[in-house]
């Protein structure tokens, strides 16, 4: 696969209304740069990937075959390992968002947010992922409130070492429009890494 290619994380092929075309239960695989399903699944924004050296860009709205995606894209990629999430959003603290973002954890990725990168929700779950997580200035974080506030508690647990961030995604997150953060509320909630010197960092 040329590695300029982008990789889709869902691809639908319409009808979703009909009620005889079902979830199918088989877990999807990615051929050719796309995921494909057995059977036509509603259609949603899609995650797109860009390798290109090691990097790995992201963009577009996690979903239920992000995951998947992504581990395709590695293994055509195996000296990236660096995400740069561009404009990218998804549904906060769901099991899609929080099964990516640990999956670029064990993956050993290391996050990046350039200045002109736009993430919220998901995207946030997926940024929080990253070994090493920096931003320059201008990057827009956005929370959202969580889908199931335990499981993300315990996810930002896991992956920054406190629950700060999905506490204030729950109480101050938008619910239909994502809540723009400061740098203070980035830097307090540990959304960069504590090693990084300050919250922002230049790529």
């Amino acid at each position: 696969m040329n590695k300029r290619t982008f990789l889709f994380g869902s691809v639908a092929l319409g009808l979703s209304g009909c009620s005889f075309f079902r979830p199918a239960p088989a877990v999807p695989v990615a051929q050719e740069g796309f995921i494909v399903r057995e059977t036509p699944v509603a259609q949603n924004n899609m995650t797109a990937f860009l390798p290109e050296g090691d990097t790995i860009y992201m963009s577009g709205s996690i979903n239920e075959d992000t995951t998947t995606g992504f581990a395709a894209v590695r293994a055509a990629n195996p000296e990236a390992n660096r995400l740069v999430i561009l404009q990218a959003d998804g549904p906060s603290g769901s099991p899609a968002a929080i099964g990516f973002g640990r999956s670029v954890r064990a993956a050993g990725f290391s996050t990046h947010l350039r200045n002109d990168s736009v993430i919220s929700g998901g995207a946030v779950d997926a940024f929080l992922g990253g070994t090493k997580r920096t931003i320059e200035e201008g990057a827009v974080i956005g929370a959202v409130r969580s889908q199931d506030v335990d499981a993300h508690k315990s996810f930002t647990t896991d992956m920054v070492g406190g629950d700060g961030y999905a506490r204030f995604a729950d109480k101050f997150g938008g619910r239909r429009r994502p809540r723009a953060m400061t740098i203070a509320e980035i830097g307090a909630m540990g959304i960069v890494s504590a090693n990084a010197g300050n919250v922002l960092a230049e790529n």
